[in-house]
């Protein structure tokens, strides 16, 4: 292995990102210091964990502007570029929403919230693309997700003790997934690898599977000579994930305690994904306000549900089709970039767009873009804006051998 593609200590790998890299990692700890058990009478209650939180997203704010906006012009070309540009201007109409929001300061503080942790994530990936190599930026995020399982079960044991009948993974289920391509096709790390996929398969969780299952149908983009085999075996794995015949295996199996699998049993989405439709109709050109207004539909016909686990509904009921046309953009743009012929066309292009439709599948069944940074959302745009910084080097080194 050459100087270059030398694999990176932990340590290392955690320093190259600097203080952004520690202020990310820091969230999961911030994270496992607030959460607590509370009904769900009791979202929209600020408590003492609630200015925690608050007081650590102020800290990000003043660090991350200074260093985006005062220190260099040049970190900005993550942020006001596509994708991110896209998100960006979703985050504008999110603010703007505060005018029709009925509840001005929950909009206006997680409208805040969101630039900032846009910016933070862009700052992060500006240090890992200007310090490391491709290798070491995988590694990087690898790592990442394994950080995000520790403290998962670190919150697990908070809240439940040493019970594990749950899932002890349930607070990184929604992060660990966007980093299963890049764990099984890139990372040189194999105890990475092992960690990750055994996760997966351990999730019980519906999204993940079909989002693994869709993923690789990314090897019809690569240099597979099996390409037709690779989409039938696809199809037929979907299939048995959908279909009620494989229902009774799975619920005998590792879908212990489950009523259902198939995607007709969706824990309640079906419900609100109608409630939200019919919201929308209702103010299809700006919503109800960002966040305020989402969760003051559903929880006022849903008493179980103040998100609608899906990015396209949030983004309608809080922004409407106002914003919720740049988050469309916002994918089209990323998986524009994914499909592009800058990628080495083996296991990288395979990797990048298993990953972005991974991310897609998680944004449209959990909470995430288009709502408050909460779920997919931290996850999801953290890899994506991974994938813009690595299409940048890609890039670059293709117009250099063509020179």
């Amino acid at each position: 292995m050459s100087k270059s593609t030398k694999l990176l200590s932990i340590k290392q790998l955690i320093k190259a990102a600097g203080l952004p890299g520690y202020l990310l990692l820091f969230n999961n700890i911030i994270t496992f210091f607030v959460k607590r058990r509370r009904s769900l009478e009791e979202y929209s209650i600020i408590d003492n964990s609630a200015f925690v939180q608050i007081g650590f997203t102020f800290l990000i704010f003043v660090l991350a502007f200074h260093a985006l906006f005062f220190k260099s012009t040049v970190k900005r070309k993550l942020l006001i570029v596509k994708p991110n540009k896209f998100l960006l201007l979703f985050v504008i109409v999110c603010f703007l929403s505060a005018f029709w929001s009925p509840n001005l300061n929950i909009t206006l503080y997680r409208a805040f919230e969101t630039l900032t942790y846009l910016v933070l994530i862009s700052w992060t990936v500006y240090n890992l693309s200007t310090r490391l190599e491709v290798q070491n930026i995988i590694e990087w995020v690898v790592f990442w997700a394994i950080w995000s399982i520790f403290w998962s079960i670190a919150v697990n044991v908070k809240l439940r003790g040493f019970n594990f009948s749950a899932n002890p993974f349930d607070a990184a289920r929604l992060a660990y997934p966007v980093a299963i391509f890049f764990a099984l096709f890139l990372s040189k790390r194999k105890f990475f690898k092992y960690i990750i996929l055994i996760l997966a398969f351990f999730s019980f969780s519906n999204k993940i599977y079909l989002g693994f299952a869709l993923g690789l149908l990314a090897f019809l983009f690569g240099n597979s000579k099996n390409k037709g085999f690779i989409f039938l075996s696809v199809i037929i794995l979907i299939g048995f994930l959908l279909v009620i015949d494989f229902e009774t295996l799975l619920k005998s199996t590792v879908f212990v305690g489950r009523e259902e699998v198939s995607i007709e049993h969706s824990t309640g989405r079906n419900k609100v994904w109608q409630i939200a439709w019919d919201a929308f109709k209702d103010s299809p050109i700006l919503g109800y306000g960002f966040v305020a207004g989402e969760s003051a539909i559903l929880y006022d016909k849903f008493k179980g549900a103040i998100n609608t686990h899906n990015f396209l509904f949030s983004g309608l009921l809080g922004t409407g089709l106002l914003g919720t046309v740049f988050l469309v953009l916002y994918y089209f743009s990323i998986f524009k970039i994914g499909f592009n012929s800058y990628w080495p066309k083996n296991k990288w292009k395979v990797a990048i767009i298993g990953t972005l439709i991974m991310c897609l599948v998680l944004s449209l069944t959990a909470p995430g873009i288009g709502g408050r940074v909460y779920g997919s959302w931290i996850p999801v745009v953290f890899v994506i804006t991974v994938i813009c910084a690595l299409n940048y080097k890609f890039k670059a080194i293709k117009n250099k051998i063509s020179k």
